[in-house]
């Protein structure tokens, strides 16, 4: 008889060890194995003559778990630096524009829209939790994605039924929830760092937690039975991760102050979500054969990676909201937008400073939140307007902590009042805390930075004019200008005021000083990339736009009426313009 001890990868609880150590005591040859999912071994027992140390871990292999000699400290470096770098994309996209533009329910809509709603959020759901749901889903058979997506269902359904029973009166402390996120964040890193076996002394921790606290309810011999409901119950706490499309679906339950309503309305939402959601999971187990293999294993690592760096960005999260400083930022986008409906005077703020109040005039963003500065001692009255389209499932409620505020969002102006007591600089973010920005006191005395603008004496080429077209529906309006190596082409763009705009910028060379474009009246400079370059405004003044190094400028004219313009006129006035160069401390502004 021969006793050997294989080291085993992909193990993520107590289920995988039964599962393991079922199938080798099932080999002929094999007198008795003992799996151990705490140190992540098992010890095996067999006769050499009658079976091969190859045969039993290929049986491992089989089941879509590695056969390791360990993880070296070059490997373990190389994948905690993949889930960071994973977790940085990820918290990226949670605050991008494209995160941002998923629909959201809203008062009146009916059941048929809720379900529309929930097929075109499955798009985030797949990036978000395409990992979890693939890692589920590799058996060859489509039970592990039913069990998966009726989880899902089951707890959706029942979260939408409780809020709605209990209506305006569920509220959930700030404390509770940073909570909620530092505790799930860990909890998901851990998993998936345990999915991977870096550290498989990390499993105790896990195993302690699910056999010692479990085993005597019952639910421990529930979940890891023959018939295994693992995927089921993954998909039940899956509907219960803070996300930003279900979160206001979830407050959408709760606004309906009924059982019934609430708990059909998150039905239908999920059931939006299952097609594209179960199509992942059952092609990735069709393409494992159920047999495990070299594209079963990599897609569990997948999974593995995908859930520990959900788990960073969840503790980020969380790390934020208690307002301690953590490394994870958000990167400058690509595009900053102003939404359709927006007064251009109001998109950043504009402090208008009086003896007795400070009036700061801001615009909603999808993704961001605009940088106020106000003085120390002076009362604050913050009028952030909200036009159609701006509150989204992450920005839809702000809290500021250095005040006790929390405030959630109505289309139109939205008011909040409080008193800088103390200078320095605050941050606030979202109910997420995924979407941050600051509020800087100054203390009596302290001069705001120097943001006056300088006469930059180049000229606004006037030799042609890009005039917007309406769409067919005349929903919106539509313009586009290419800027290369020798300026904006044509340099004059009108646009009828307070009017939808989607104004597309085609850049030909990324050189350094077309890499940014400034608008000074929208105190905005945004990141540009080579190729299409889309904007959306609704502006209500004329404004000058320029390159980064104020080398090249351009010019937008509004109209009450697009339909009828004097070219001529509008070129002599541009002709007249004085262009200026501003400081970067104005865009900070």
């Amino acid at each position: 008889m021969q006793t050997e001890i294989i080291r085993i990868g992909g193990m993520t609880c107590v289920n995988c060890q039964n599962r393991i150590e079922k199938k080798l005591k099932s080999l002929s040859g094999v007198q008795d194995a003992a799996v151990d999912y705490a140190d992540g071994v098992a010890n095996v027992t067999y006769d050499e003559t009658a079976i091969e140390a190859k045969a039993i871990t290929g049986a491992i292999e089989g089941l879509g778990y590695t056969v390791t000699k360990g993880a070296t400290v070059p490997y373990i470096i190389g994948v905690l630096a993949i889930i960071l770098a994973l977790a940085f994309l990820l918290h990226a996209f949670s605050t991008s524009k494209i995160a941002a533009s998923f629909p959201l329910a809203e008062e009146g809509m009916g059941y048929g829209m809720l379900l529309v709603i929930g097929l075109l959020t499955s798009v985030h759901c797949i990036a978000m939790c395409g990992g979890i749901n693939l890692s589920q889903s590799l058996t060859g058979t489509l039970r592990p994605g039913i069990l998966y997506n009726g989880g899902r269902l089951i707890s959706y359904t029942a979260f939408g039924a409780a809020v709605g029973a209990l209506g305006s009166v569920l509220t959930i402390s700030d404390s509770f929830r940073t909570f909620l996120f530092l505790l799930a964040g860990l909890l998901m890193a851990i998993m998936g760092i345990n999915m991977l076996g870096l550290f498989p002394w990390l499993r105790r921790f896990t195993q302690v937690f699910l056999k010692n606290k479990f085993a005597e309810s019952g639910l421990y011999q529930f979940f890891t039975k023959k018939n295994n409901r693992g995927p089921l119950v993954i998909g039940f706490l899956n509907g219960f991760m803070p996300c930003g499309p279900l979160q206001a679906m979830q407050i959408y339950a709760l606004s309906t102050a009924n059982p019934v309503k609430g708990g059909v309305s998150m039905f239908l939402f999920c059931a939006g979500t299952i097609p594209l959601m179960f199509a992942l999971g059952a092609a990735g187990g069709i393409l494992s054969g159920g047999k495990g293999g070299a594209f079963s294993r990599r897609a569990m690592q997948a999974g593995a990676v995908l859930v520990a760096a959900m788990g960073v960005v969840m503790f980020a999260n969380g790390w934020s909201g208690a307002e301690i400083s953590f490394p994870l930022k958000r990167p400058l986008r690509a595009a900053v937008e102003s939404q359709p409906g927006s007064d251009q005077q109001k998109s950043f703020s504009a402090v208008e400073d009086t003896p007795s109040v400070q009036i700061i005039n801001s615009t909603l963003q999808t993704s961001r939140y605009p940088a106020i500065t106000v003085q120390q001692g002076i009362p604050v009255r913050w009028i952030i307007n909200a036009p159609p389209g701006s509150i989204t499932g992450c920005n839809n409620r702000l809290r500021i902590r250095e005040y006790g505020i929390q405030h959630s969002f109505k289309y139109g102006d939205n008011v909040i009042e409080f008193m800088p007591v103390k200078a320095g600089k605050f941050q606030y973010s979202c109910w997420m805390n995924m979407i941050r920005s600051t509020i800087t006191v100054l203390a009596p005395g302290e001069e705001k930075p120097d943001i006056a603008p300088k006469p930059a004496g180049v000229a606004i080429p006037s030799d042609d004019v890009a005039v917007a077209k309406m769409d067919d529906l005349k929903n919106y309006q539509r313009v586009e200008i290419n800027l290369t190596d020798s300026g904006f082409k044509p340099a004059i763009v009108v646009l009828q005021k307070r009017f939808p705009v989607v104004w597309t910028i085609n850049i030909d060379s990324l050189n350094p000083g077309n890499s940014r474009i400034l608008f000074p009246a929208y105190y905005a400079q945004i990141e540009t990339e080579q190729g299409f370059n889309s904007l959306r405004l609704s502006p209500s003044e004329d404004f000058d736009f320029s390159t980064a190094d104020n080398k090249f400028y351009g010019y937008v004219k509004t109209v009450e009426n697009i339909e009828n313009i004097d070219i001529e006129a509008i070129k002599a006035e541009v002709r007249k313009h004085q262009t200026l160069i501003y400081p970067a401390a104005y865009f900070e502004e």
